[in-house]
């Protein structure tokens, strides 16, 4: 048999059929029903039957073969590095304001890798920039009706598009999403706003723009440039004042109102960090249209506080049995946390230890939480009273793992902390988390455990 490439699967979620199967993470995937996998989106056309044969290789080089049976449509559990499968596409960018350009040393090499991947978008919101996109590939996406997709644009203005993407190329990036827009892909665009550059009325002629496309090009976030300590031998840029923010929010509002009149949507939409800098409270769930930019940073904090509305509306008996908690968070979710403390102090049997944590290993102008790191954590909790479990951002782990972005894991926090560490992904979940470790039996530290002899 002449073998094609295996292909390495990184993870196996638990509970899924391949989990059940015995698929260990090491081994590699070869075939599916013998047909050969061209990267992930054939992965995923080719999993989503009902009875499957996999061709895999285990970490000693013995070949296996594993019968699936499971429901239609529903996943095998596999994750592979690279995700694609196949070869990832890397960015061929030099953007002014590119966040891995500002990574210190010492991270996972993963960290440091661009990609450009129309199948990262598709798949998980990954932004693209369509600047070297082949011809056969727009056709593909096409073809499979790979909708929607996530776009960078920044400007629509082509002599600072290439100054912004630091490429003679950014114009085709321009062009290409003009095509997937006629050929009915959806679109959700983003524009990283850089004080000086692209703001002012060249974001205005980005916004005018890319509404005059038609109802495929659905939305555009706004958000501000992120800039770490780490910017050497870059272009000098600059954070948003406060003022500036506060006068951004009322610009978009008044663009809004346009929109929805014409277009019958907002249609434009500014990341939660604007209004947190400008001192302004978040719009109403309505207003996000069903946060089609959430992963982007559009409306987490109105998520947030709608769920933190539920549990304060929800009836509580307390807990069963008293329980500390500590809560540890970046400094821009720090008004979101005390609202939280506030509604949690009002449950019986229990206490919350809350820790805004600064930014140390990217600097302390980097405040949101996603961006915490395993060592930043550890400095700020160890020799602390942290109780019975420290819960974290599901935000700060990566790549569908436990893994923090300096390569600690949760395990290794809980380590030297002495205590468990929890990622939850809001204060929902939280909630239940919480109710679900107060109702376990608490036991001894080893060395005070009683044995029954």
């Amino acid at each position: 048999m002449n073998m094609p490439t295996g292909y390495t699967i990184e993870m196996v979620s638990s509970a899924s059929p391949a989990a059940a199967a015995g698929i260990k993470p090491g081994w590699k995937l070869y075939r599916i029903d013998n047909q050969r996998i061209g990267d992930i989106i054939d992965y995923k056309i080719m999993e989503s039957g009902e009875n499957l044969r996999l061709l895999l290789q285990d970490k000693q080089g013995m070949f296996r073969r594993i019968k699936i049976t499971k429901p239609a449509d529903s996943t095998l559990g596999l994750h592979f590095s690279p995700p694609t499968i196949s070869a990832l596409q890397n960015c061929g960018n030099r953007c002014i304001f590119c966040f891995v350009d500002q990574n210190p040393g010492g991270m996972r090499q993963a960290l440091y890798i661009k990609d450009d991947d129309y199948r990262l978008s598709f798949l998980y919101g990954n932004f693209i920039t369509l600047n070297r996109i082949t011809e056969s590939e727009l056709k593909r996406i096409t073809r499979l009706h790979l909708s929607p997709l996530y776009v960078s644009v920044h400007t629509t203005n082509p002599a600072l598009r290439r100054a912004m993407f630091g490429t003679k190329m950014a114009e085709r990036g321009l062009q290409n999403l003009y095509k997937l827009v006629a050929s009915g892909i959806r679109i959700h665009a983003q524009v990283v706003l850089c004080p000086d550059i692209n703001t002012g009325i060249e974001m205005v002629r980005t916004i005018r723009d890319l509404g005059q496309m038609g109802p495929n090009l659905a939305s555009v976030a706004l958000v501000p440039v992120g800039l770490t300590g780490h910017r050497s031998g870059l272009k000098p840029l600059r954070k948003f004042q406060s003022e500036e923010a506060a006068n951004l929010v009322e610009h978009v509002s008044a663009m809004q109102q346009t929109f929805l009149k014409e277009r019958g949507t907002r249609f434009v939409f500014l990341a939660d960090e604007f209004y947190n800098l400008a001192g302004l409270e978040v719009p109403g769930d309505s207003e996000y249209e069903g946060y089609p930019q959430l992963e982007n940073g559009v409306g987490l904090a109105r998520h947030f506080l709608d769920e933190l509305a539920t549990i304060k509306e929800q009836e509580s008996d307390g807990l069963a049995t008293p329980l500390k908690i500590s809560l540890a968070t970046g400094r821009a979710a720090e008004s979101l946390m005390n609202q939280l403390t506030l509604v949690f102090a009002e449950i019986d049997n229990l206490k919350i230890n809350l820790k805004i944590i600064d930014n140390s290993f990217f600097g302390e102008q980097v405040t949101v939480s996603g961006l915490l790191t395993g060592g930043d954590l550890l400095a700020a909790l160890e020799g602390d009273e942290l109780g019975d479990a420290v819960f974290i951002s599901q935000a700060l782990l990566k790549d569908q793992s436990k893994k923090l972005l300096d390569d600690l894991n949760v395990n290794d926090i809980e380590k030297a902390l002495d205590v468990p560490v929890h990622a939850v992904g809001g204060p929902l979940e939280l909630f239940s988390k919480i109710r679900e470790i107060a109702c376990m039996p608490k036991s001894l530290p080893e060395r005070t455990r009683v044995i029954d002899r």
